[in-house]
């Protein structure tokens, strides 16, 4: 995630931004990264990445497996939580439930300034397939529909996308194949503090039978209930 506009070059704390940067290119990258990987992205000398990742490791913000990769820790899980608060609280529920009864994997994002946050992925027990989000995962607000969603509960800016739009009146949004091929995602905004600032959804692969109106009957209720126990 790019710094705030308003911050000046000389307020910034260089190891400070330098690790979150290493956090945000695990969280791209999803699979996770060498040493290597991390020093390349970030555009720094493999021993200043090897240091930032061992530090990272210490506090549990990234983990390291066997083979030498790292990828996001629990401590940022956390964290996350914790930022949720409330709206993780209401939400975890109803989301079991939703993901028992339709057979399919329910998310929950955050918004975070122009980006949506995972804070939540919850998949059936009898799923035939998984496609679990990892939380902390990121990808700007315009690209899918869990992003898009939330946009779809804010006032109309110019040149948003017509799925915006289009959300806004109809409550929810679609999209297929913006972060995963073959997926497609059925979202709607959730309110906190009277603000859209987080969004739920389901997950769709494209070869699952499903019917479209249903479905976005249920993500509309589901969004519905956590909108009204916030309150």
């Amino acid at each position: 995630m790019a710094a705030g506009t308003n911050t000046k070059p000389g307020e910034i704390a260089q190891t400070l931004d330098r690790g979150l940067r290493v956090l945000e290119a695990l969280a791209e990258a999803g699979t996770g990264m060498t040493t290597t990987d991390v020093a390349e992205a970030l555009g720094i000398h493999r021993s200043i990445a090897a240091r930032l990742l061992a530090t990272l490791v210490n506090r549990s913000y990234v983990s390291r497996d066997r083979d030498g990769r790292y990828a996001l820790g629990t401590a940022l899980l956390t964290l996350a939580r914790q930022v949720a608060g409330d709206l993780l609280q209401v939400a975890t529920p109803l989301m079991s439930e939703a993901a028992e009864r339709l057979g399919l994997t329910v998310v929950l994002h955050v918004a975070d300034q122009d980006e949506a946050v995972a804070v939540a992925s919850i998949e059936p027990r009898n799923a035939t397939f998984r496609l679990g989000v990892r939380p902390g995962t990121r990808h700007p607000l315009r690209v899918a529909a869990s992003g898009l969603a939330i946009l779809s509960g804010r006032e109309p800016v110019p040149g948003e996308r017509p799925e915006v739009t289009a959300g806004r009146a109809r409550g929810y949004v679609v999209t297929t194949g913006e972060l995963v091929p073959n997926f497609t995602g059925v979202e709607a905004p959730v309110f906190v503090n009277g603000r859209a600032e987080a969004s739920i959804g389901l997950i769709v692969p494209a070869e699952h039978e499903h019917d479209d109106a249903m479905l976005s009957r249920e993500v509309v209720a589901l969004a519905g209930r956590i909108n009204a126990s916030l309150r």
